[in-house]
């Protein structure tokens, strides 16, 4: 199998040692767990020990942050009998792309409300919609995918 980082975020780790240690955890556990990769990658000569910040201060920090990101994409406000709102719950803050690479949240209603942050939660929304596609567009192909995978390694067994 060829690997490769979605995203460039851990390009200090080659995305092909990534998967093949992820698929040897695999082998040895019988499943791979967020903790089984911690707790693998804690020696300083793992071989994803560079994806992460071991710094705590640091790591208790972005983890914070991370934080403060679900509660703000958590809140939802709800329809009342005096306001004028789909009837299902609706985001109350989206993130408006200021340019700066920077996520920032606005209400919801004030952002659909400007015709600049409305074009921009518009496009977010569409990226996003971009992105759910193309990931689930892949599953299309997985029983085919998972089908030869599992008959290679019953010929391999064979051999």
């Amino acid at each position: 199998m060829v690997y490769q980082w979605k995203t460039p975020i851990f390009s200090q780790v080659s995305p092909q040692t990534a998967g093949e240690h992820i698929e040897e955890l695999d082998r040895l556990h019988g499943e791979v767990t967020p903790k089984i990769l911690l707790d693998d990658s804690r020696p300083e000569d793992a071989p994803l020990h560079p994806c992460y910040e071991w710094d705590d201060g640091k790591a208790a920090e972005k983890y914070r942050l991370h934080q403060s990101k679900m509660i703000i994409g958590n809140l939802v406000i709800v329809r009342t009998e005096q306001e004028d709102l789909p009837p299902e719950p609706v985001r109350a803050f989206v993130s408006v792309n200021t340019g700066n690479d920077k996520a920032s949240y606005r209400p919801t209603m004030i952002a659909l409300s400007n015709s600049e942050t409305k074009e921009k939660v518009i496009e977010n929304a569409l990226r996003e919609l971009r992105m759910f596609e193309k990931k689930y567009r892949g599953l299309l192909n997985t029983k085919e995918l998972i089908e030869r995978y599992f008959n290679d390694a019953e010929q391999n067994q064979d051999s």
